[in-house]
């Protein structure tokens, strides 16, 4: 029986049978003018602490989703040459029509940031965001990106991807810690390895406390700098196949209740996302957008 919201390529395979089989049948006439997207990211996509970006955008859509990835995965550890290519060969056999990318904000953050200001002293947001661009980040993760959309630009038609930015960090919630216990929780919460914050930590003795700082460096480094240097050259290098939702603008941001922790939105946030989100994801299936509210 076909179902919206399938969990793994095992329940995939199970669904759509093989070619000439009638689930494959069934899968294609459901298929026919609804969409199949794979939801292929970090937390932004799976956070289990309540309903994500992902939720919140499929919810309007009408069709079927496959959620691949996890939270604290970064650029480097999904987007290998092997797992993009079966990837890849997986999404188009199964005939999905779209992969919605949210992969690169854990390449810029935590342990990786740490270690670009080890030994480092006092930068403004300014020379601290240099710093960031001199040691590769960028260069890295749009290598991954070029690895990612060259294998999906391998399954031709009308398949198409679309990624987003971040919102600018709001000061307030910069050093804030996800609320994750056993209470409100109960047995997910030791599976949380890693509840933030992952930025403040390494720029706080960079940046000497200053919170405007650290804002005006988050923003530099997650909604100018992944948006300019990784999303919109992607953009260019794969004209056709590849856009994204640029979040930069959202006024809602500096509200406290738009921000669950230091770089994660609330359900509501994510619930704010979601409609800018789904209208890239609309223009990328024209036959199909009807379906995608």
């Amino acid at each position: 029986m076909l179902k919206r919201v399938y969990d793994d390529w095992t329940q995939v395979k199970a669904a759509t049978g093989t070619p000439n089989s009638r689930q494959r049948q069934a899968w294609r006439s459901y298929l026919e003018k609804r969409p199949a997207i794979a939801y292929w990211g970090d937390s932004w996509f799976s956070t289990p602490l309540y309903k994500n970006l992902y939720w919140n955008s499929f919810a309007r859509i009408d069709g079927m989703s496959l959620r691949l990835g996890g939270p604290g995965l970064t650029a480097a550890r999904m987007c290998t040459p092997d797992n993009c290519a079966d990837t890849a060969e997986r999404l188009q056999s199964r005939e999905f029509d779209l992969a919605c990318i949210s992969i690169g904000g854990n390449d810029c953050l935590g342990p990786r940031l740490e270690r670009i200001f080890a030994g480092i002293g006092r930068l403004d947001a300014d020379a601290a965001f240099d710093r960031v661009v001199a040691a590769g980040t960028f260069d890295r993760l749009r290598e991954r990106y070029d690895i990612l959309l060259s294998a999906l630009a391998g399954i031709g038609g009308g398949f198409r991807a679309v990624g987003h930015g971040y919102v600018p960090l709001s000061r307030e919630a910069i050093g804030a810690k996800g609320r994750v216990d056993i209470k409100n929780l109960g047995l997910a919460a030791p599976l949380i390895g890693n509840v933030g914050p992952w930025l403040w930590p390494a720029m706080k003795p960079v940046l000497g406390n200053n919170k405007p700082e650290a804002e005006r460096f988050a923003r530099r480094l997650l909604v100018d700098g992944f948006r300019d240097q990784v999303l919109a050259p992607s953009k260019r290098a794969f004209p056709g196949l590849f856009t994204y939702a640029d979040f930069s603008g959202i006024a809602d941001a500096d509200d406290k209740a738009f921000w669950y922790d230091e770089i994660h939105p609330t359900e509501a946030g994510f619930g704010i996302l979601a409609p800018g989100l789904n209208a890239m994801i609309r223009a990328a299936l024209p036959g199909k957008r009807a379906a995608v509210g």
